[in-house]
């Protein structure tokens, strides 16, 4: 019997998804969980597993094409037979299908492979006998290097295949390859043609350069959608940062940080501003999930920090840095960006004094923030000072909020971020 895979659909608004690499070709035999592709969604890369044994039969799909949800992707045999028979079965299938599509039976892409965020694969054990030897000298490769050895090795054109390992079981671990890159490593052949590493350098430029224009393809069709649908209207308001540029570096806390539990505390005594648009009318969330706008070599990601009114501020801190983490490192799953009920963009580090951001529907609003700067003030006594400034601008989706809702949810913020004592004690 013949399983088919197909691209899934992983979130609500994925519509089309990218097979970024294979992992198998036509003969190989796969077992439940071997890694097998590579996809990108409109959120996320990650790798997908098979999700029963079988022998590849046909690649329906190229690496680097893009495809709608539900294509078929590759078409495997039933691993219940001996290889030779699954072949003859799934291509009987295949054939049969062709001819009469109403009638073949199949297992959809769903049930045949699931995915999943990028842990490092665990293959079961086979015997020499079980795997063929194409398959063995492919799965040898992908095993034995650790990840961070793998990483290092992409980005400095390093051929693995050439490499003896030195960790446990001839594994080649980062020693090795920082070794071979300082002329000190041992290789089996170290002969590499200068033709072919520019070709293989060009390739994966390539591959990233295809990977951040098709993300921004996507980001520019929905922040059209939304800036089209939407009506903004905007709040800005100032910020005395004295006393968290004091406290923050007693801490080891960021600006950042302070402003995540300040928007928590502030959507506690203001859920309205923490609601969706559906179906023509305001619904309040009952968790606050702060989306944080990331900018990334791939393209923007808004990873999202669950229950934040559940987390300290250290906890706050702790959570955000693992997802900017993440999202650099492309390993962000499809939980890691769903179910946002507030979105933060900070472009305080790039200089920028204030801007306006755009709303992610369904949210009903989005808080842009700008650099803390020297700007003189009149202090207490009426004399001139100068204070460290921030400028913070609400987008509301006017639909959900209006102006008084908007300006009182900034004053409630401007007070906790001029008094942080509240939110370090929370």
């Amino acid at each position: 019997m013949s399983i088919e895979i197909t691209m899934p659909k992983l979130s609500d608004t994925m519509e089309e998804g990218t097979v970024l690499q294979w992992h198998i070709k036509p003969g190989d035999r796969v077992k439940r969980g071997d890694v097998i592709a590579e996809v990108e969604t409109d959120k996320a890369a990650m790798e997908m597993e098979a999700y029963e044994d079988g022998v590849v039969i046909e690649l329906k799909v190229a690496e680097g094409q893009t495809v709608p949800v539900g294509t078929l992707l590759a078409v495997l045999a039933s691993g219940d037979e001996s290889a030779d028979q699954s072949v003859e079965t799934a291509q009987a299938d295949l054939s049969a299908r062709e001819k009469e599509p109403e009638e073949v039976q199949s297992v959809s892409g769903q049930d045949a492979a699931q995915v999943v965020s990028r842990p490092e694969p665990q293959h079961q054990a086979e015997s020499a006998q079980e795997r063929q030897p194409e398959r063995k000298d492919r799965d040898a490769k992908r095993q034995m290097v650790s990840p961070a050895a793998r990483r290092l090795a992409d980005k400095q054109g390093v051929d693995v295949s050439k490499l003896h390992g030195s960790g446990p079981g001839g594994r080649i671990i980062l020693a090795d390859i920082e070794a071979y890159l300082a002329g000190a490593g041992t290789t089996v052949n170290s002969e590499r043609s200068i033709e072919q590493a520019v070709s293989e350098t060009h390739g994966r430029e390539r591959r990233s350069d295809q990977r951040a224009v098709k993300i921004r393809r996507i980001m520019a069709r929905k922040m059209t959608d939304s800036w089209q649908t939407v009506p903004h209207f905007y709040v800005t308001f100032s910020v005395d940062m004295t006393d968290i540029i004091r406290f923050r570096k007693d801490l080891g806390l960021t600006i950042n940080d302070f402003i995540l539990a300040g928007v928590t505390q502030s959507l506690l005594e203001y859920p309205w501003v923490n609601s969706w648009w559906i179906d023509g009318e305001a619904v309040e969330q009952p968790d606050i999930n702060i989306a944080l706008a990331i900018a990334t070599d791939r393209g923007l990601y808004n990873p999202v920090i669950k229950h934040c009114a559940e987390l300290s501020l250290k906890e706050l801190s702790r959570a955000a840095n693992e997802l900017g983490r993440k999202a650099h490192a492309g390993k962000l799953t499809p939980e890691d960006l769903e179910g946002g009920t507030f979105t933060i963009s900070n472009m305080g580090m790039l200089g920028v004094d204030s801007f306006r951001a755009i709303i992610t529907p369904p949210q009903a609003a989005v808080l842009a923030v700008g650099t803390v700067k020297g700007e003189v003030v009149v202090d207490e006594s009426g004399e001139p000072a100068v204070a460290p400034i921030m400028r913070m601008t609400l987008s509301a989706d006017h639909r959900i909020l209006d102006g008084a809702d908007a300006a009182e949810f900034m004053a409630t913020l401007k007070s906790y971020l001029e008094a942080p004592v509240i939110l370090i004690s929370h």
